[in-house]
């Protein structure tokens, strides 16, 4: 900014601080903005580089000595200006150590006096390497080597590169003074400090260190961050916040690890404190020109974004993307989530074609799939904003292949999705398939607790819409009701008279809790919660335990016999089902190559010892059938019930008995012969079969979830070649072949599940449904 445009901006703020306040201030911070330190550094000026791996010369050598040395140059490194040190070549991103232009490494030789150091240097771009002579330092000395080695690599780079004229602009290297160096005793002492051991054991061993290296007091405020409380980032901000006597890149680190807690915390009044407090050490040391200050600035633009202050969010994402992008950094994991806020900055602020552009440029490019799910998701949103209906569909086509594949059909972002799918195709023609999808977001509410849900209500929304167009004023009113009992009173929209459908807003990053691969999603979760832990086996009577009855779990056998009736008219997703569980259904004719599992079979009853488990093994002869039976339970079997009850389990064949607990580790129980009560019955082989598991009422009602999830994590795990079915309580789990990952995919009527009395009323349910959207990527109306 010219003299004259500051002397015109402070003329106007004067006018302005007497007519408008709010106008002067934004006019001030703009003079301040602009005022900034200019750099002269560019990518053209300044060189990149990274610190590569040691090498060893020679049989001896000192893994202690050799990391401490790579730490301390490392840390050196990082102090300099007039280049952009990467860092250490082996935790570089690939952008990264694509964009390193120089590798410093070196090799080392331990003689018999002292240790050799021979510098070295790899020139990327000329495919050369490139030696300096060989610097030695006595043992008792080699506290000093850390700046020996520094002088040497610098010097390097400096006289070999310059000659060769690829180093337009030499490095502002901060290379250690004598009063630095490290005496022998502080230098072994320090090489004996372990970061992989236990918390207090590291904090102890730092304690008793006490000298003056600007390194060890690195360490200890760094140990000290890792307490990540409230009150040592206080006092380590005490030790730190103008503190002279640290170097500019200490203070910048621990402000900026500061601001990083914080805003993983989600505390964003406190990120920005911090983080402005990192970027001023980064403009003092005029450090700017650096990956370091784009994070950084990008961080105090995140943390404004998620404040809500969006405004003042623009001018730190657009700086850091201009800066990744001088840095040739756009494609760094830090450049993509940068330009991923950006994107969805500029829709908020009404610039909508920009932030497709914006968002369409990192597609694809994020690491991890739950966080391109949600990318998939805004930027299809987006694309239906612009009216580019089959861009949209086109993604969430593609999206849909990823969730089911991730195992998350059931997660919130998917639901979300699934509501714009339905959006995105109706205005795509495809209206028929769009009522299908919105039908099945309503009819969720059968399997889970969704009427809470957005998505919920949206999908009633749309349907009233939908009904409408079609001239049905009675569904119309119906679905309209259902909405507006649903919905939050200040969140209720009329409904329109063209085709304007309620989908939802972006979502940002960070906005969402992150979801671990072989665990329950939230819905699910609540789901499987809710039959865990009613009861306890031990405080209940013998009878009650074991208490069962004749065809209460026959919508079993109905779900399975469809399945495997080749004649049956099944719906797409159950055809769907069908092969992802048995593929070629000639192979599984009357239950051949599937295990059932039935844990907690009431083997004990007194007149109808394993009931269901008989009936699904007389019903499937050819299905191997294992009663699941806690040892107690199996030994009041043998001792109390009658022979000729026994007799009639016996009878069938394909029955086997497993003594052992439900919830217990399965590959040792399971491969354990003396679990195994039946002797003369093999031990099915499960290699290359289908799996199928039932709990009602045994582990489902008996057991807390803390042992119900750790079950089905042990289950998937150790059944991960095989797909596998399982009945848990009412619900319906699917695990396919390859997977360890459970998903609900339905449920089965209420009949037989009443654990205090006898009842055969489904009360107006089908024998089981499915969830559509669960089983296949596809959709089908």
């Amino acid at each position: 900014m010219s003299r004259f445009q500051k002397n015109t901006l402070l003329t106007f703020s004067l006018l302005a601080f007497v007519a408008y306040a709010p106008l002067y201030y934004s006019i001030r911070n703009a003079i301040q903005k602009e005022s900034l330190p200019v750099t002269y550094e560019s990518a053209d000026t300044v060189s990149f580089f990274s610190l590569g791996d040691f090498e060893i010369e020679g049989k001896i050598s000192d893994p202690k000595t050799l990391e401490l040395l790579t730490n301390l140059v490392d840390f050196e490194f990082k102090k300099l200006t007039g280049a952009v040190y990467l860092g250490r070549q082996s935790s570089l991103s690939i952008p990264k150590k694509n964009r390193s232009q120089f590798i410093f490494y070196g090799s080392f030789e331990w003689e018999e006096k002292g240790i050799s150091f021979t510098p070295k240097l790899n020139s990327i771009e000329q495919k050369a390497s490139f030696s300096g002579k060989s610097i030695f330092v006595p043992y008792e000395e080699r506290g000093k080597l850390v700046s020996l080695m520094y002088q040497s690599l610098s010097h390097l780079l400096d006289e070999t590169i310059r000659l060769h004229r690829l180093l337009k602009r030499s490095p502002e290297w901060k290379i250690p003074t004598q009063e630095e160096f490290l005496s022998e005793s502080e230098f072994v002492r320090l090489s004996e400090y372990n970061p992989t051991l236990p918390q207090e054991e590291r904090v102890s061993f730092l304690k008793s260190l006490e000298f003056p290296s600007e390194y060890l007091q690195f360490l200890k405020l760094n140990q000290s961050l890792e307490k990540r409380t409230e009150e040592s980032f206080k006092d380590v901000w005490k030790t730190v916040g103008g503190n002279s006597n640290l170097s500019s890149y200490t203070r910048f680190f621990i402000a900026k690890s500061i601001a990083e807690f914080y805003f993983s915390k989600k505390e964003m009044s406190q990120v920005i404190e911090f983080a402005s407090a990192a970027r001023k050490e980064k403009e003092v040391s005029k450090s700017v020109f650096h990956s370091d200050y784009a994070d950084t600035i990008s961080l105090l633009g995140k943390a404004f974004v998620l404040e809500g202050k969006k405004e003042e969010a623009v001018y730190y994402l657009t700086s850091a993307k201009k800066l990744y992008e001088t840095l040739g950094l756009l494609k760094d994991p830090s450049s993509i989530e940068n330009s991923y806020f950006y994107g969805l900055l500029l829709y908020d602020l009404s610039q909508t074609e920009l932030a497709s552009y914006e968002l369409s440029s990192i597609h694809g490019k994020l690491s991890s799939p739950m966080e391109q799910i949600y990318l998939d998701y805004n930027l299809a949103k987006i694309y239906y904003d612009l009216g580019r209906y089959d861009a949209a569909v086109s993604i969430l086509q593609n999206q849909r292949k990823r969730i089911i594949e991730e195992g998350f059909p059931n997660h919130e972002i998917a639901l979300y999705s699934y509501n714009l799918y339905g959006a995105s195709l109706y205005k795509s023609g495809k209206w028929s398939v769009a009522k299908s999808i919105w039908e099945a977001l309503v009819n969720a509410k059968a399997i889970y607790g969704i009427e809470e849900k957005p998505y919920h209500r949206y999908a009633l929304f749309n349907l009233a819409v939908l009904t409408k167009l079609k001239n049905n004023p009675e569904q119309t009113e119906i679905f309209y009701k259902q909405y507006i009992r649903l919905s939050p009173y200040g969140q209720i929209v009329d409904l329109p008279s063209n085709d304007t459908f309620e989908i939802g807003k972006p979502i940002y990053p960070y906005t969402w809790e992150p979801q671990s691969q072989n665990t329950f999603v939230e819905l699910e979760e609540r789901t499987i919660r809710s039959y865990t832990g009613r009861y306890l086996f031990n405080g209940q009577e013998e009878e009650i335990r074991a208490r069962t009855y004749e065809n209460r779990l026959e919508d079993t056998n109905l779900f399975l016999d469809d399945l495997l009736n080749s004649k049956a008219f099944l719906s797409k997703p159950m055809s769907i089902l069908r092969k992802t569980l048995f593929g070629d259904l000639k192979r599984f004719e009357k239950g051949n190559q599937i295990v059932f599992f039935d844990i907690g079979p009431a083997l004990n009853h007194p007149e109808y010892p394993g009931v269901t488990s008989l009936a699904v093994a007389k019903h499937f002869s050819g299905m191997e059938v294992v009663l699941w039976e806690l040892p107690g339970e199996v030994d009041l079997f043998l001792k109390k019930v009658k022979p000729e009850l026994k007799d009639r389990l016996y009878s069938s064949p394909n029955i086997r008995i497993l003594s052992a607990d439900g919830v217990g580790e399965f590959q040792t129980l399971y491969t354990d012969p003396n679990n195994w009560i039946l002797r003369n019955r093999p031990i099915p082989n499960l290699k290359g079969k289908t799996i199928i598991i039932r709990a009602a009422n045994s582990i489902d009602i008996y057991e807390p979830y803390t042992k119900i999830l750790p079950h089905f994590q042990n289950i998937g795990k150790e059944l991960k070649s095989n797909p596998v079915l399982y009945f848990f309580n009412r619900s319906i789990l699917l695990k396919p072949a390859g997977s360890e990952k459970f998903i609900l995919i339905g449920n089965q009527s209420i009949r037989g599940f009443h654990h205090n009395f006898q009842s055969l009323d489904r009360n107006g349910e089908p024998p089981y449904s499915i969830l559509p959207f669960t089983v296949s990527e596809e959709i089908y109306p």
